[in-house]
């Protein structure tokens, strides 16, 4: 007797959670003209064949340095200028975001998001939230990778670590000095997901 009404108790259970995922809303695509992005407008423009990329302040200095007198030479790397590359995504309004969706166009390393449901005004900087989720991760493919956001944004800010431009390599006066001069990661959309 006790395990059937066990059994009628966790059948009831299962049942009302069950009707509570099936009645909970799917989230909605929220449109591209709600979006702005004054670096790059190609990433929320709604159009796949675009693409925007992160501007790179910076080149990696390549070397042999003597760090004694008597020691031998030794092969060092310095990054000149800035390896972290932003851009800021604005909406129309502070919304609720559940997920986001990035699609890349280029390997994308140390990607990280960050969020504030803040305006900006000229007393003071924007305050940022890091978003844990597949935080500070190498992006890679072309597949579109979701990222959790599950609060409310005004401001999507994207961090990424820009990319060696081996193509370009520069050799400077001292004997085995090289110049990497460094590129943007690029993305072809960033969609938002929010409530209905």
């Amino acid at each position: 007797m006790k395990l059937r009404m066990f059994g009628v108790l966790l059948l009831l259970v299962f049942g009302v959670i069950g009707c509570a995922l099936l009645q909970e809303a799917r989230p909605i695509e929220i449109p591209a003209s709600r979006l702005s992005c004054a670096q790059n407008p190609e990433m929320v423009d709604g159009d796949l064949s675009t693409i925007g990329t992160f501007a790179s302040k910076g080149s990696i200095k390549k070397e042999f340095v003597r760090n004694l007198r008597y020691a031998p030479r030794q092969y060092q790397r310095r990054v000149i200028g800035s390896l972290k590359t932003e851009t800021l995504i604005k909406l129309d309004a502070p919304t609720y975001i559940k997920y986001i969706e990035v699609y890349p166009a280029s390997t994308i390393p140390n990607f990280a998001l960050d969020t504030t449901p803040e305006e900006k005004s000229s007393k003071w900087t924007l305050s940022f939230r890091a978003v844990e989720d597949k935080r500070a991760q190498r992006v890679e493919g072309s597949l579109p990778v979701r990222f959790q956001i599950e609060r409310r944004v005004l401001y999507l800010r994207l961090t990424a670590n820009a990319l060696e431009d081996s193509d370009n390599v520069s050799h400077g006066n001292e004997i085995g000095e090289l110049r990497i001069p460094l590129k943007g990661s690029s993305i072809r959309e960033i969609k938002f997901y929010g409530r209905q």
